[in-house]
């Protein structure tokens, strides 16, 4: 529990740090990363959107019958096959908008690595005063891990998601259950790879960093959980959480390593 309120406070602390350490642009690169992103899938899903609302347009034509000019309905119906390509469009906009926005906590793991992987060390050279050297190849490196930790994350999510609903199935007085691990699950892995980005500059290999995180795992949930949660969010979540989460990891493991050293001064 005591890891768990370090959590806690190291990803609120993050927001106010990150303002008061001239890192607040960071805010706006996720909203921006995500228009940007949002534009170019609907600009190359635009073809298919087009012939797809066509077919199904054509399906879903509603038989008109010979009326006189005072029969509401089947004037309305005629009005209806009018615009039932520009509804079927949008309604397969909108699908593919639910779509992005379910996946985009991955989509922002992933893609939003160089910029979490950077606002990582930089806030523990605030925090620190240690230098770390600025280094496009260092910062590539990190981010590359830090997106192959993410997919790595999702699969095992996604492996252990399958498990616990087949569980379910054959066990159905889990269920109830069911959601709340599902909820852990997912928060410790988003919380594992904030807190990745701190280890790799320790220079632990994923195994060991697997170790590190377990050995904190209040910690981890409460950053993962607080990530999820205010992820819900439209638009604030996007902007917010991922850096919130990163900086917060940092002040996280930075303080608990603080702590273990006033609790152990001959270890330092």
């Amino acid at each position: 529990m005591r890891d768990f309120g370090l959590g806690l406070n190291g990803f609120f602390g993050a927001f106010r740090f990150t303002l008061r350490n001239g890192m607040g642009w960071m805010f706006l690169v996720p909203i921006v990363l995500w228009v940007a992103l949002f534009y170019g899938f609907f600009h190359a899903m635009e073809g298919m959107v087009e012939a797809a609302s066509a077919q199904l347009a054509v399906w879903l034509e509603l038989p008109v019958a010979q009326a006189s000019a005072d029969d509401w309905w089947e004037s309305l119906k005629a009005a209806v096959n009018g615009a039932r390509e520009t509804i079927v469009r949008w309604i397969l906009r909108l699908a593919i908008g639910y779509l992005l926005f379910v996946a985009n906590k991955y989509i922002v793991l992933v893609l939003l690595s160089p910029l979490l992987a950077y606002a990582s060390e930089l806030a523990e050279e605030k925090l620190t005063g240690r230098r770390f050297p600025f280094s496009w190849r260092q910062l590539m490196k990190d981010a590359l891990r830090g997106a192959l930790v993410a997919m790595r994350n999702g699969v095992l999510e996604l492996a252990i998601t399958v498990a616990i609903w087949v569980a379910s199935f054959f066990l159905p007085l889990i269920t109830p259950i069911s959601f709340i691990l599902l909820f852990l699950v997912s928060s410790y892995f988003y919380g594992f790879s904030m807190f990745d980005y701190v280890f790799e500059r320790r220079r632990m290999r994923i195994g060991e960093s697997t170790r590190a995180v377990n050995s904190q795992l209040g910690a981890v949930l409460a950053n993962g959980m607080c990530f999820s949660l205010l992820m819900k969010i439209p638009l604030i979540g996007l902007m917010l959480a991922p850096v919130m989460a990163s900086v917060g990891a940092s002040i996280t493991v930075l303080e608990r390593e603080k702590q273990a050293l006033m609790r152990n001064p001959s270890e330092g």
